[in-house]
């Protein structure tokens, strides 16, 4: 992440098609910044800005990104949750808090309807260089949603802080939908733990 925000290195590293196994999971920016990648079960699918009301997501073979965080041998157990409501920085703060003894990335899935989201795509526009996060959010399209039911993957880690979280949180999570028409990187959330069940793979 350090290399496309501080460097401009906005070129595919590694290709989706290497991870198409059931119990896959990944996520990060398709090359270029022309949109967000969810690997979900070892299906990719990307969602690309149409406009700044709707977005189009498509399940596709293969796509390449500059960076990418991935599981391939994710072991999920289901987790309790403890406070009847969260939004993103409760739950990066509970898995803290429960895996504190545990060093290593986690991956975490979240299943179910959420109260709220706001999510974004990166939308890079043809030919602009990249040398500062505001210039790698040239584009950047944001969405907000009410009671949309879909599926929660993202990346905890307290040592990857710019490398595939961002610079002021240990956590990096993407959504899509249960019916596939929605897909983006996730800026905040709110949800009620009756309505949701969380599994967490080391």
């Amino acid at each position: 992440m350090r290399d496309v925000m501080w460097k401009g290195d906005l070129k595919g590293k590694i290709a989706t098609d290497s991870l198409n196994n059931k119990e896959t999971y990944g996520l990060g920016p398709i090359e270029f910044l022309k949109g967000e990648i969810v690997v979900f079960e070892g299906q990719t699918y990307v969602s690309k800005v149409i406009d700044s009301v709707s977005h189009q997501v498509t399940k596709i073979p293969s796509v390449r990104a500059p960076f990418f965080v991935y599981s391939t041998n994710s072991d999920l157990k289901v987790v309790e949750l403890t406070l009847d409501n969260y939004s993103l920085k409760e739950i990066e703060e509970q898995i803290d808090s429960v895996y504190k003894n545990y060093d290593q990335p986690l991956l975490i899935r979240i299943d179910g309807v959420f109260n709220k989201m706001k999510l974004h795509s990166v939308n890079l526009p043809e030919g602009k260089q990249v040398s500062s996060p505001d210039e790698a959010h040239q584009g950047l399209t944001q969405y907000e949603l009410n009671g949309i039911s879909g599926s929660l993957i993202g990346f905890f880690s307290r040592h990857h802080k710019a490398v595939f979280t961002h610079h002021d949180s240990f956590f990096h999570a993407h959504f899509i939908s249960d019916d596939r028409q929605v897909l983006g990187h996730i800026d905040e959330l709110d949800f009620n733990s009756s309505n949701v069940t969380i599994k967490v793979s080391k």
